[in-house]
């Protein structure tokens, strides 16, 4: 009977999300960035959201959009899976991983929605990906 267990992740990506999350504000929606996994065709990815230094109140949280892309076009914003995680409650840089993220074998589209009642720091954000899948042995 075969066994399955996690395969050995991937390395972790570099990070894609550029200047994008820089001073987003309370209840906005960062502009997409895009993640490529058409080549690696990875099951899932745990999802690494890095923030500078926000003061944040009880209950704030960000959520994780992903959109996908056949290839040639792109899904509506609406259209994709969301994931969300509570934020401390404190004025300090954030950490927030998002462990089973569902990936597609396509290029997808991440965008975060900034419901941490109160604007993103000026630098200091990041995203990345560590891909990994299962392995049937």
């Amino acid at each position: 009977m075969a066994v399955a267990k996690w395969a050995s992740p991937l390395t972790r990506s570099s990070n894609f999300a550029g200047s994008t999350l820089n001073n987003l504000v309370a209840n906005n929606e960062s502009t997409a960035v895009t993640y490529d996994n058409s080549a690696n065709r990875s099951l899932y990815g745990a999802v690494t959201v890095k923030l500078g230094s926000i003061a944040t109140s009880l209950g704030a949280s960000i959520s994780l959009r992903i959109t996908m892309s056949d290839g040639t076009d792109v899904a509506d914003k609406i259209a994709g899976d969301v994931y969300t995680a509570q934020v401390t409650n404190a004025t300090s840089a954030k950490i927030v991983i998002f462990p089973m993220v569902r990936l597609y074998p396509f290029s997808l589209r991440f965008s975060i929605v900034n419901t941490a009642g109160a604007n993103f720091a000026a630098s200091g954000n990041e995203m990345y990906v560590t891909a990994y899948n299962e392995d049937v042995t």
